[in-house]
């Protein structure tokens, strides 16, 4: 038997985030995972005020995100690094570094202009340490845009120097003509937050994760309930610390 726990009782009291781990956030999209992970973020910067906090945008545009931003006051930017802040400006708790998308351009050519981007905003913080990288589509940002070695970089070495990367990703399986965010997503996460999913490819890379039982959570996987909540389907979530390892059960 796994312990079940509301969202609100497992953010209060089960959450503890130490700087340099990293976090895996995996379901099909439309669970809730963005509004899962920014509340996550959230009480990790409350608890951490000292780490700085860059938020990784690939898309052309994310409602979820922007009314994030507001809530956490992250400031929204095109390009990296921040402009400097003038006298009488405060400084933001973090920022969103949200690339502008090209329209006149081919796919390739606007993503190489998006990807130069944010391909210095996470040099940035793997350099710097002491940081929280949140990449919330890690799929377009590793395979679309060409940023698997970047983030394996921080997946890899940035714990030694308390550069931790949160990603988030809905189809872990990749796809056969682009291919799939790299292993380390999972084999270098300490935590990690699945919701329901039924996929078979995608439940195989669950193996990947080191210190549990890929069977044991390829069941519990399966079984995960999906509720209803103000009209859109929240997915309860498999919470895996392999910390020790524990997991636990997570309601809406």
């Amino acid at each position: 038997m796994i312990t079940t726990v509301s969202r609100a009782d497992f953010l209060d009291c089960y959450w503890d985030y130490r700087p340099g781990e990293h976090v895996a956030l995996i379901q099909p999209t439309g669970g809730g995972k963005t509004y899962m992970a920014y509340q996550l973020l959230q009480r990790a910067m409350a608890d951490n005020p000292h780490l700085s906090v860059v938020s990784l945008m690939p898309k052309p545009s994310d409602p979820a995100t922007s009314a994030w931003a507001g809530k956490l006051g992250l400031k929204e930017i095109p390009s990296w690094p921040p402009r400097l802040l003038l006298p009488w400006q405060s400084r933001p708790s973090g920022y969103v570094l949200w690339p502008r998308h090209a329209k006149n351009l081919p796919p390739d050519k606007r993503r190489e202009l998006v990807a130069a981007e944010l391909k210095k905003g996470i040099d940035s913080q793997y350099w710097s340490g002491n940081s929280i990288t949140f990449c919330d589509d890690t799929h377009s940002a590793a395979v679309l845009m060409g940023l698997n070695p970047y983030l394996e970089e921080l997946w890899v070495n940035g714990r030694a120097g308390g550069a931790g990367l949160w990603a988030a990703t809905q189809k872990p399986s990749g796809t056969l003509g682009t291919g799939s965010v790299s292993s380390f997503m999972y084999s270098s996460a300490s935590h990690l937050f699945l919701g329901r999913d039924n996929d078979e490819r995608n439940i195989r890379r669950f193996g990947e994760i080191g210190g549990v039982d890929p069977k044991l959570v390829e069941r519990i996987v399966r079984d995960l309930r999906v509720f209803q909540v103000n009209g859109h389907p929240v997915s309860e979530q498999l919470y895996i610390d392999l910390r020790g390892p524990y997991m636990l059960l997570i309601g809406p």
